[in-house]
């Protein structure tokens, strides 16, 4: 049984409650229920009235449209995150097959707090709005890459990162080339953002495949937070990520590669049996692409962005 000291520091980490008061999220602590789920084990189904919003604590839970192909999940759900809001908002049946990975943890909040905690907090609604801004985007672009690749795709690639639900290469390569598709050259600026987690300075330090998971997992929620709709953002290998931004000056790519970097390095990631993880820190290089760049060229030259920060020491962005 994990203690109510860790569970409210993750709900204050996860995506609905990051940024509410302690003080708020006390009351919601007492009146939630905490489940537990053997792999395999089904909580959600399509066609049933759900009445709870889930948080993992520990565990991966996978969403499936259909249970014809339970190894492709339409994403994967981590520690921190929730499931079951879309049905307590708009009071509507479940619409996909939520299943246990792995043995899970879950904190289950009923309908009358999860709506009290909504109309009390500003901040509760707009982390809602930007969980369901993400879900609509990504469901949005299964949607399109699903149409578009049919009849090419007969193998069914896989575009998406199963640990983090970001793209992998193969999809941003695709969503850069769509993107040059529907718009007429010139029109759209883009630019890359390339992140790699710096390697520890003390080579002494043991880290396990566990701790490495969720600190994947941690940056690439925190990737997630500085998108707009437009953009989007891969794992291309390891703990190296990419970030796509259209229509934005490059000094405000630069910016936002600093910040992302900044926040990354402050970032408190706790494991399932409690502990902390050291800091990481990240270096970035960024590129901004020209109207002949293909994917191929404008990732060969933020790599080399990246490097000259390497280079420079680490820990910095560099263009």
């Amino acid at each position: 049984m994990i203690d109510a000291p860790i569970i409210l520091d993750l709900l204050d980490k996860s995506s609905l409650f990051r940024g509410i008061p302690p003080k708020v999220l006390a009351p919601i602590f007492k009146q939630a229920v905490q489940i537990s789920l053997k792999r395999g084990e089904q909580l959600l189904s399509p066609g049933i009235i759900n009445e709870h919003v889930y948080i993992i604590i520990s565990g991966q839970l996978g969403v499936h449209l259909t249970l014809s192909n339970l190894d492709e999940p339409f994403t994967i759900l981590n520690p921190g995150d929730c499931v079951g809001e879309m049905s307590v908002l708009v009071d509507s049946t479940v619409s996909a097959y939520v299943i246990a990975n792995t043995d899970c943890q879950l904190l289950a909040i009923g309908y009358s707090s999860f709506w009290s905690l909504l109309k009390g907090s500003n901040d509760a609604a707009l982390n809602m709005l930007n969980i369901l801004v993400q879900r609509i985007r990504k469901g949005n672009e299964v949607i399109a890459d699903t149409l578009l690749h049919h009849d090419k795709l007969p193998d069914k690639r896989a575009t998406i990162d199963s640990l983090t639900g970001l793209y992998n290469q193969l999809g941003i390569q695709e969503k850069y080339d769509r993107i040059l598709h529907l718009s007429s050259v010139g029109k759209q600026s883009l630019s890359l953002i390339m992140l790699k987690v710096d390697e520890a300075k003390n080579t002494l330090i043991s880290v396990s495949e566990l701790s490495d998971d969720e600190s994947i997992h941690s940056i690439a929620q925190t990737i997630l937070t500085f998108l707009r709709p437009g953009d989007c953002a891969a794992r291309l290998s390891g703990k190296q990520f990419a970030v796509l931004l259209a229509n934005l000056q490059f000094a405000d790519t630069y910016a936002i590669a600093e910040q992302l970097r900044s926040t990354i390095c402050q970032l408190s990631i706790r494991l399932p049996d409690g502990s902390t993880m050291p800091p990481v820190t990240v270096s970035a290089g960024v590129c901004k692409a020209n109207d002949d760049d293909t994917w191929r060229t404008l990732l060969a030259k933020t790599d080399q962005a990246l490097e000259r920060a390497i280079h420079a020491g680490r820990n910095r962005v560099s263009d």
